[in-house]
């Protein structure tokens, strides 16, 4: 008897002594993945970790600038890049809650001087990403020095000649999309875009430090962006199509993105089981990829649905996963452009155990979601 605890015990100990990790409890793992990726003097990120609807892990990395030299924490603000459709997306499904507009409503009974062929674009064709409209990356007149507003944009697609495919046959990623987003709702709300965020969304779900990039906004504990030139740091913050708000804009925290996690699990702000359910697929990109409202959407192999975005903008890589059914979020906000955070991702979500069901190849989800960018 006494030999086959003394077997038990050494095996124990070695067990220890050949994978010490296994000890380690998972926020240690996590902390050493995010370490090891973003040196303590660099431009680098936070990362939020919740499952089963409980906190396991929020913390920065990094600086928020190369001046200040100002660590950066779980209240430190990033530029959301294309995280903000989904900001976007429930702005107008909030409108449409409040029936002041409908999703089958054409584009042009808000929007004016628009040429008669986007006459068949509805709301939801925006939000859907299936509108066919043009991009306006590619509409913005040579040698514009000026950053390009929203209102930019609208023009743009009043003095452009055509559309990509009929509305609502295909998908194809549109910025544009989510800038005329807004100017339909600066025009059926009567009041400007971050004004009206802020007081649907920000103000009511207590994000207190969440805001809009603006000329009138002053954006505090803010993170700054960098790009990687050759081994060297270079500011690289804004950008010609910086100022857009409905495809990018929103500043926002670890700490706040999780009480917006928390509302759109909870159904705080569209009813469960509404037809403007924004996480619901709505368009096929792939056999097993779509596209809600503001959100990508697909199943884990284990039969669950998980909506998640990425988002990429001069001196930013953003991406936040959920699962609802399970209370799983992993959240990365970094304040460079470079490509680590497809690394910090992929091996966070391996220590989570997500498995993704379209893929197999094991293909970084942010490479993915660039591609589909394009």
């Amino acid at each position: 008897m006494k030999n086959n605890i003394a077997y038990f015990l050494t095996g124990i100990l070695l067990a220890m002594f050949i994978n010490p990790l296994t000890a380690q409890p998972v926020s240690e793992r996590l902390h050493n993945i995010m370490t090891a990726i973003y040196p303590e003097q660099s431009p680098g990120a936070a990362l939020l970790v919740m499952k089963d609807g409980k906190t396991i892990f929020s913390e920065g990395f990094g600086v928020t600038d190369l001046d200040s030299r100002s660590r950066i924490t779980p209240e430190t603000n990033f530029r959301m890049a294309s995280v903000s459709k989904q900001f976007t997306a429930m702005s107008l499904l909030l409108l449409a809650k409040q029936g002041k507009v409908s999703l089958d409503d054409p584009i042009s009974k808000y929007l004016t001087g628009l040429p008669a062929f986007t006459n068949a674009i509805q709301l939801k064709h925006l939000l859907s990403h299936t509108s066919g409209i043009a991009d306006y990356e590619s509409l913005i007149p040579k040698g514009t020095k000026e950053q390009v507003s929203d209102a930019d944009v609208l023009d743009m697609i009043r003095h452009s000649d055509s559309l990509y495919f009929k509305p609502g046959s295909k998908f194809r990623y549109s910025n544009t999309g989510f800038c005329l987003i807004t100017e339909i709702i600066r025009s059926v709300a009567g009041t400007s875009y971050p004004q009206y965020i802020s007081t649907h969304i920000f103000q009511p779900l207590r994000m207190g430090h969440s805001t809009m990039m603006s000329k009138e906004s002053t954006i505090t504990n803010r993170a700054y962006g960098y790009h990687d030139n050759n081994g060297t740091w270079k500011f690289a913050d804004q950008s010609l199509t910086s100022a857009t708000l409905g495809d990018g804009c929103v500043y926002t925290s670890i700490t706040d993105y999780a009480k917006w996690a928390k509302a759109v699990w909870e159904h705080q702000l569209i009813p469960k089981g509404s037809p403007l359910n924004p996480l619901a697929a709505r368009q096929t990109i792939s056999p097993r990829i779509s596209y809600g409202y503001g959100w990508f959407t697909s199943k884990e192999k284990d039969g669950s649905t998980a909506v998640f975005h990425s988002g990429e903008s001069t001196g930013f890589h953003n991406i936040a996963y959920h699962n609802p059914s399970k209370g799983l979020l992993i959240v990365i906000f970094s304040n460079t452009d470079d490509d680590r955070i497809s690394e910090a991702f992929d091996k966070v979500a391996a220590e989570m155990k997500v498995q993704l069901a379209f893929n197999e190849k094991n293909v970084s989800l942010f490479h993915l979601l660039s591609k589909i960018y394009e």
